[in-house]
């Protein structure tokens, strides 16, 4: 846990300032005094726990009134002090020191962040620390403290990637894995392949198409062998004459059907090559995200020995198809050299015109039925592919519909539980609910009041707190100010009995009852006012901070 903030700069009264198990309060004053760093220091805690926020604050106003200073934080786990601190102007990089706060080692912020992961027993695959923190640390500048929208980190944010959060946060992250590497293999959202309705391939006219071309093959070599016969009676060819016309017709035949079948051979090479350029570089990388403790170096080593392997068979086939295209191109000149041959033979060129237009005819009529018989089997794989990827996906989401009906339910019995408590069962439970497609809807049925909002965040963030391994909470005093007097007290009671640290700033602890009064000064670890300020200045007067 967090154990202790010490900064030179902090207010001569508080310069360090110590932390328990349970409800830590930042107390204001009786007068409810504004700028005088309560949330400031919500944003330390979120500093000491690798947030960011800080460092903005500093730029923009602690730079110019406060100075230069570093963030000292000591972390207890399992009995051990942890110590570190943190230079504002460096956003990338945590200090590890020894108590006096001598430096030990630098060490980047991603580093320190998964050692906080490990050492609270975030044992998520899929989430990052830094993520639970920005979600369930709410403070005021904060844009996670929309009341109605408690799962969104920002109102910006999509409601499917934040049930993806959520689903990480229980555990649940396999399915999500699964259908993210389908995405990236098939090159398209699952959501939208799903919903994908495309007019299925007829394949039977596959099998017509096969009948009419081998019909019209047979009646195109009817028709050469009945016209070749035909005029040598008619015209008198002599018997040589018809061999070597005969011969080159062959000849011709047998150069048009090799050159379609290296054209065959060449097409297939090219579909390997573009299932060989599929690479898994960026799925290892994808997978950093959801497992960030894994080592990326054996995946990385993998992904090069695979990469290097396409590159060879890449190679290979580059070479096989340069090796056959000059073989095409060689066919291609002499089909055109024994055409004109043909024609400039005497037996072509007396043969009836009538003859030579079907022929012609018949062999384009040939080239489009293969080519559209080509394209049909191409779109009957895709569609054969297809149709097992909808297969597959339908029953991740079938199972991904149950994981979040189990969690959603978790929560809202948690709710419940937690709400009977706080409202004295008096008021309506928050609901939530999560469609199939991932849309979220969260509301206290029949109750749109500020009070009941921010009320039905509290119990959420509770009950994520008791059911997942959240490190911590923290709340503003503009997410406590709109609750009930009983409410609050109960809620406060809920923070109390707490194993985890909650942090939370109050202004105004003597207009609460007289238990919620109790409970906030026995927290407080800090209380600041006008005359008591965190950094020593009054920011709703730094005309008069800046003089003196």
């Amino acid at each position: 846990m967090l154990k202790e903030i010490y900064c030179d700069k902090f207010t001569e009264r508080c310069k360090r300032i110590t932390f328990e198990p349970g409800l830590n309060t930042v107390l204001g004053s009786s007068g409810g005094s504004n700028a005088i760093g309560k949330t400031t220091l919500l944003q330390i805690i979120d500093y000491a726990f690798g947030g960011d926020d800080y460092h903005k604050t500093y730029v923009r106003e602690l730079k110019r009134y406060v100075g230069e200073h570093s963030i000292y934080f000591t972390f207890e786990f399992d009995g051990v002090m942890n110590y570190f601190f943190r230079d504002p102007t460096d956003t990338k990089e945590v200090c590890r020191c020894d108590k006096d706060g001598h430096l030990i080692k630098k060490m980047p912020l991603d580093e320190y962040r998964l050692f906080l992961q490990e050492q609270y027993k975030v044992d998520r695959p899929g989430i990052k620390f830094g993520e639970i923190c920005s979600r369930f640390f709410r403070y005021y500048g904060r844009e996670n403290t929309l009341e109605r929208y408690p799962l969104l980190i920002q109102p910006r944010e999509q409601d499917e990637k934040a049930v993806d959060f959520l689903l990480a946060l229980f555990g649940y992250n396999k399915i999500l894995v699964s259908l993210k590497a389908m995405e990236e293999e098939l090159g398209v959202k699952a959501s939208q392949l799903r919903g994908q309705k495309k007019q299925p391939v007829d394949t039977s006219k596959i099998e017509s198409n096969q009948k009419s071309i081998e019909s019209l093959e047979q009646r195109l070599t009817e028709l050469m062998q009945d016209s070749d016969n035909a005029q040598m009676g008619v015209m008198g060819f002599d018997e040589k004459a018809y061999d070597r016309a005969n011969q080159m017709r062959k000849e011709l035949q047998g150069l048009v059907n090799r050159r379609n079948k290296l054209r065959l051979q060449v097409n297939a090479l090219k579909d390997r090559m573009n299932l060989n350029g599929y690479d898994s570089q960026e799925e290892f990388r994808s997978l950093q995200e959801f497992f960030p403790g894994i080592d990326m170096r054996a995946f990385s080593e993998i992904g090069e020995f695979h990469k290097n392997i396409r590159k060879i068979l890449n190679s290979e086939l580059t070479a096989e198809i340069d090796r056959l295209e000059p073989t095409i191109e060689h066919c291609e000149k002499e089909i055109e050299r024994l055409k004109e041959k043909i024609l400039d033979s005497g037996m072509a060129k007396r043969m009836s015109e009538n003859v030579l237009s079907q022929c012609v005819q018949i062999s384009k009529s040939i080239d489009r039925l293969r080519a559209l018989n080509d394209e049909l089997i191409r779109q009957r794989e895709l569609q054969k592919n297809r149709e097992q990827a909808v297969r597959r996906l339908n029953q991740l989401f079938n199972e991904q519909s149950k994981d979040l009906a189990l969690i959603v339910k978790d929560i809202n019995d948690r709710m419940h539980d937690l709400n009977a408590f706080v409202t004295e069962e008096g008021e309506t439970d928050p609901v939530l609910k999560i469609s199939e497609d991932k849309n979220i809807d969260f509301q206290t049925p029949g109750n749109t009041s500020e009070g009941a909002a921010f009320k039905s965040m509290i119990l959420y963030d509770l009950s994520l707190l008791q059911l997942c391994p959240l490190p911590a909470l923290i709340h503003d005093s503009n997410i406590l100010k709109s609750l009930g007097d009983l409410q609050l007290e109960h809620i406060l009671e809920l923070y109390g009995e707490s194993s985890k640290q909650i942090f939370i700033a109050f202004d105004k602890p003597d207009s609460t009852t007289t238990n919620a009064n109790k409970i906030l000064n026995g927290t407080t670890r800090i209380q600041l006012s006008k005359d008591q300020p965190l950094f020593g200045i009054d920011w709703s007067n730094l005309k008069v901070a800046t003089q003196a």
